[in-house]
């Protein structure tokens, strides 16, 4: 997804040769109708979106999109509008920062056409006379014929959607309270065949690596999803726009009720590797209302790892999987959730060649052969033993099980275990145990040290084994705990055993972390509404950020016995 010093090249000579004209200032918008193009050269859009119609994965019905304005990073923002179903798009709201300051009010917008490099693209007249009726608060300008914000993403709007009417917004205003006016007027235009582009860089000016620090923060505000929280971002350290962003999450979430998956964060150092100094963030973001159950898939720049919560083969799983319809059901299902994603779980139990006589219920034990079968069916890469019932049949039994899972090729993490997973690091860690009885809080101070001082280079996970059954929000001890653990460099706390899942993420300290504090179930014996579960998606980029994304599963032990739906 990048090309180096070519197309870096190509970037400036498109502003500095051909397109300098369009920098231009335009005249007044009662002097000339139509905007002429920023960009009159249409190669580098042509090769872009030919590229991305050839890679990107297929369109689907998006509310909104995010996009970097740089066209060093042109192939991000066509392959963001490749992924949008175009056809059924007939209006376009884009909000791009004011680069040059030229609105007297917070935001301004334009009545006047724009000619692209592929055709005219016209405003909607009504939706932008409405806007302009707030006088306080929108103004018309002239600005839109020479801000890159917009110039860079208009010929893929006419390219990908050439009937649709724009409605242009340039955003000045760092206020809140101008931003929630402004969705207040924006709501009722907005409807199922309207797309939002919000057409935003991300941290500016910074070293590579505390570019990605920066980014990291602004990832894990976009994880937990809450308009709120953007508030705590700085301008331009995190982005070149914060009420762009705003605007985009709180329109998102109330108006299409949709939340952001983040496929691309990529930094101007990777295409342009001399200009390390002085770097701007890429963040391409993509919405959709009814996103698919599924996990996504790798992308250029980009690796999925997913983690779920309590996994277990034995007791009544093991004796729903001796019917072969009910076992093919199950690993169906399965298989199209994860899609293929390099999975971690928590591995509750003990694996044991032969299953003991007279085991009581609450001591686990799964068999091992048919255990591996389906480890390796699910493409799992690691498992946590750091649970309270790995040592329900004693040393002896856990000994044996991590030697039959290492030598299959799968990762072991005990308690205190710090492995190297690849794209990242994994502590495993557990507050409750079964050893000489049933205990509780048992992470010490010296465990959290040792994370500290493990020197694991970033990002840093950690699975925690805490809580109590069947409790869905995190207590004083798990909240002390997250909030230890972020000090002590881990950047994703992903909890485990309280057989709920939560409903959502907790944001840390301004975003210098995320925690979930329960996966709940993933293959267990328990009935839903009893227990829940989710599969964490987290997707690594190359410069060392992830974005993490929940996805709800069924109660999959549920659905394999009850079998097919009659026609």
């Amino acid at each position: 997804m990048r090309s180096g010093f070519a197309r870096a090249a190509l970037f400036l000579a498109l502003l500095l040769g051909a397109g300098a004209a369009a920098w231009a200032r335009v005249a007044p918008a009662e002097a000339q109708e139509t905007f002429p193009a920023q960009f009159r050269d249409p190669a580098i859009f042509a090769r872009a979106i030919s590229d991305a119609d050839k890679l990107a994965p297929a369109p689907r019905p998006l509310s909104g999109i995010a996009v970097p304005h740089h066209l060093l990073a042109v192939d991000l923002i066509a392959t963001a509008f490749r992924m949008v179903d175009g056809r059924r798009i007939d209006k376009v709201v884009v909000l791009f920062p004011d680069h040059f300051r030229r609105s007297a009010r917070p935001f301004a917008t334009t009545r006047r056409a724009f000619e692209t490099v592929f055709g005219r693209l016209v405003v909607s007249r009504p939706d932008v006379d409405r806007l302009l009726q707030a006088r306080d608060l929108v103004e018309e300008s002239d600005l839109f014929g020479t801000d890159h914000g917009i110039g860079a993403v208009l010929p893929f709007i006419k390219h990908y959607m050439p009937s649709a009417r724009i409605v242009p917004l340039a955003v000045r205003g760092s206020r809140r309270e101008d931003w929630d006016r402004l969705a207040e007027r924006l709501k009722p235009m907005l409807g199922p065949t309207t797309l939002v582009v919000q057409s935003t860089d991300f941290s500016h000016y910074l070293p590579a690596a505390e570019a990605a620090q920066r980014d990291q923060e602004t990832l894990n505000v976009l994880a937990a999803g809450r308009p709120e929280a953007v508030v705590s971002l700085r301008q331009p350290q995190h982005t070149d726009s914060r009420g762009a962003q705003y605007l985009q999450l709180r329109i998102q979430q109330e108006v299409f009720h949709a939340r952001p998956t983040v496929m691309f964060n990529a930094n101007s150092h990777a295409y342009a590797p001399g200009e390390a100094a002085r770097t701007t963030s890429y963040v391409v973001q993509l919405y959709e209302p009814q996103p698919s159950p599924q996990v996504g898939s790798d992308a250029p720049g980009s690796k999925v790892y997913c983690f779920a919560g309590d996994t277990f083969f034995g007791r009544g799983v093991l004796r729903l999987l001796t019917d072969p319809a009910a076992a093919e059901r199950m690993r169906r299902e399965l298989q199209h959730v994860l899609n293929g994603c390099r999975l971690v779980v928590n591995l509750t139990g003990v694996m044991v060649p032969e299953l003991p006589i007279g085991l009581d219920d609450m001591s686990l034990a799964m068999p091992s052969a048919p255990t591996l079968d389906w480890l390796r069916a699910l493409n799992v890469t690691a498992v946590s033993l750091a649970n309270n019932h790995t040592m329900d049949l004693g040393a002896g039994a856990f000994d044996a099980m991590t030697q039959i899972l290492s030598g299959a090729g799968i990762t072991v993490l005990k308690h205190g275990t710090i492995a190297d997973l690849g794209s990242f690091r994994l502590a495993a860690l557990t507050d409750l145990d079964n050893r000489s009885g049933r205990s509780t809080g048992l992470i010490s101070d010296d465990d959290i040290v040792r994370v500290a001082k493990s020197a694991a280079r970033p990002p840093l996970f950690a699975m925690v084994n805490w809580g109590q059954d069947y409790v869905a929000s995190p207590g004083r001890r798990q909240r002390a705990l997250t909030e230890a653990l972020r000090q002590a460099a881990v950047s994703l706390v992903v909890g485990v055993h309280p057989h709920l899942a939560a409903a959502d993420f907790d944001l840390l300290a301004g975003g210098q972390g995320l925690s979930i504090y329960s996966l709940g179930n993933f293959v267990f014996d328990q009935s839903a509404p009893r227990a829940s579960g989710s599969v964490l998606e987290v997707r690594v980029f190359e410069q060392g950020t992830f974005f993490a994304r929940l996805v709800p599963i069924p109660n999959f032990f549920d659905s394999a016995a009850k079998g097919p739906m009659p026609n």
